[in-house]
């Protein structure tokens, strides 16, 4: 369930003004929310079109591209890895972000893909803390299907950019799910390689079915 309920989604610059903490605050969710939205927006009018519908691999490149804006992908594989990103090599580290990042964009690409008519309505999050961290909460709809919550936490990084780092799906963390997922899989295994394997075995995969 949580695999179909993460199908249905992937589905600026921080302005130093003068303004109390809470004000800040409130900027920092509306500038957040806005990436979102513009993410949202531009995936599902690009994937409308017909050379986009009948090339994947098209579709895939577009979604990486856009995933890259508003996802800060490194950090978010390191807090899936956990305690295991101290174990793991330079060399482990690079192919586990690469294979994981190939995975969800993959999965993103699909859901827009086969759900074209979802829509998403944004509910208010009263942030009191000017820290860089906020949340936009979403609503995806879509007919016929009970609305799913999904929530983004989003970090404003050192260059001023707001930055996904986790997806709360139906009060499920994606983080947390993957990382409960590999640190079961490494501890039977005693070694990250046994991940990075199963990423592209899944990644093999996915190519495989999109020729078919």
């Amino acid at each position: 369930m949580f695999h179909r309920q993460l199908l249905l989604l992937l589905i600026p610059f921080f302005s130093f003004i003068t303004l109390p903490p809470v004000a800040l605050a409130a900027e920092d969710t509306a500038q957040a929310q806005q990436i979102i939205e513009d993410s949202s927006e531009q995936i599902k009018q690009t994937l409308k079109q017909p050379a986009y519908q009948n090339d994947f691999n098209k579709s895939v490149q577009f979604v990486d591209g856009i995933v890259a804006k508003f996802a800060d992908m490194t950090r978010v594989s390191q807090l899936v890895l956990g305690k295991n990103i101290h174990k793991a090599t330079p060399e482990q580290r690079r192919r586990f972000i690469k294979e994981f990042q190939t995975l969800l964009v993959r999965t993103y690409t699909r859901a827009f893909l086969d759900y074209k008519d979802w829509t998403i309505t944004y509910n208010p999050y009263n942030d009191d803390k000017d820290d860089g961290r906020t949340l936009v909460k979403t609503v995806v709809h879509q007919p016929g299907q009970q609305p799913v919550d999904v929530n983004y936490r989003m970090l404003l990084n050192k260059q001023g950019e707001w930055k996904v780092y986790d997806i709360i799906i139906a009060g499920v963390s994606l983080v947390t799910n993957y990382r409960t997922s590999f640190n079961q899989e490494i501890a039977q295994s005693g070694s990250i390689d046994s991940v990075i394997q199963m990423l592209i075995d899944k990644n093999s995969k996915a190519v495989t079915r999109n020729k078919s």
